[in-house]
């Protein structure tokens, strides 16, 4: 399912919770598939053992979230979101659009991208980056946690 089809399948109903605000909420073990989440804020909130798979999350705050055993994959568009100073412990993004995200100072333990687009993201001052992985991962002018900027095709 392509971004506009979700879109269309989600906008207005029951999914759709544009600009929602789940400040410091606990997300633990649950599973999300469909909706949208465009600009929601999850700021300070706390996800354990939960999963997003096809939702919107553009544009989403997650500052200074602690995610552990999550996942966010199979068309999660989650481009812009903005994940400074988060920490991450075993989370995976696969098949995630992540473009213009930021992850400016965020702690990344045991974090992987698996086909990703990580095209103008920011991880400067990004922790722990030596325990990443990334596999079939677009960079395009994605800023690295020293602040270089890096462009390698897949």
């Amino acid at each position: 399912m392509d971004r506009e089809e979700l879109i269309r399948k989600y906008a207005g109903g029951e999914k759709d919770f544009t600009g929602g605000n789940f400040r410091s909420a606990n997300w633990i073990s649950k599973r999300v598939r469909g909706g949208i989440y465009r600009e929601a804020n999850f700021s300070d909130a706390y996800f354990d053992g939960s999963s997003f798979v096809e939702a919107d999350l553009s544009f989403a705050k997650f500052v200074r979230v602690r995610i552990y055993e999550s996942v966010f994959a199979k068309n999660c568009y989650m481009e812009g979101a903005d994940f400074s100073y988060a920490v991450f412990g075993q989370v995976t993004f696969c098949n995630v659009d992540l473009s213009r995200a930021i992850f400016r100072n965020a702690r990344l333990s045991e974090t992987s991208f698996e086909n990703a687009n990580l095209s103008y993201a920011d991880f400067r001052g990004a922790r722990r980056f030596n325990e990443v992985s990334f596999e079939n991962v677009i960079f395009y002018e994605t800023i690295m946690p020293d602040g270089s900027i890096y462009t390698d095709s897949i």
